[in-house]
């Protein structure tokens, strides 16, 4: 589903040569076979199965892209979710993807600086949260149902604001495939308001959202 590729070769070998010829977990294709045939192979698993008169099959199993270079599109879905929508549908948007990029680059979090106006200069951090690409391995990927946009209003001492970041990432789970991470993220609505932007039960107050005037800084 995300592109990668699995092949299996079968070599039939001397039983007395199993320990020197049997490849390695992650030894590339080319270094085992001295072929440039696939050079983004490398092995997964292997199994030896003994023959009569001394020999062996020797089963190498090599995980990887069978192309020279470039990534496979992401597959792209949405799930429905119950409550997880603030602008847009009760959906989450997964993107599962193969990509050789380090796995703890997908970990960091987003801080939005805002520039107010005098000595006011807030910088407005979402932790462990990451915005949605444009764009994953060439794939477009869904919109923000609106802009993302931070509104405050000061008055007689009371502070009520929101923020709305959009798409933000919620899970991420990843495989090590060869030289390559598979990766299944999820991306949902990120909101936060102060106690007047949501209901009594916790639910958000699209009305006192929709409604607040004051500054808006868009990001």
């Amino acid at each position: 589903m995300d592109g990668l590729v699995s092949l299996t070769e079968t070599y039939v070998i001397r039983s007395a040569d199993i320990e020197s010829i049997e490849p390695g977990r992650n030894t590339a294709y080319s270094t085992f076979t001295g072929l440039n045939t696939f050079p983004r192979m490398q092995v997964e698993t292997t199994r030896v199965e003994p023959m009569d008169g001394g020999l062996a099959t020797l089963v190498v199993n090599y995980v990887g892209l069978d192309y020279a270079s470039g990534l496979p599109p992401a597959f792209v879905t949405a799930v429905g979710q119950p409550k997880v929508g603030v602008f847009g549908s009760d959906a989450s948007v997964v993107a599962r993807y193969i990509t050789q990029q380090p796995v703890f680059d997908l970990l960091k979090g987003s801080q939005i600086t805002l520039q107010f106006l005098g000595n006011f200069s807030p910088s407005v951090n979402l932790p462990s949260k990451r915005f949605m690409p444009a764009t994953i391995n060439g794939t477009a990927m869904p919109p923000n149902p609106r802009a993302r946009e931070y509104r405050i209003r000061i008055f007689g001492g009371v502070i009520s604001e929101w923020l709305y970041a959009g798409y933000v990432q919620t899970s991420v789970s990843f495989q090590r495939r060869g030289s390559f991470n598979q990766i299944e993220e999820q991306f949902s609505e990120y909101f936060f308001g102060s106690d007047d932007m949501f209901t009594q039960v916790g639910s958000i107050n699209l009305s006192n959202v929709n409604s607040l005037p004051g500054s808006g800084f868009f990001f």
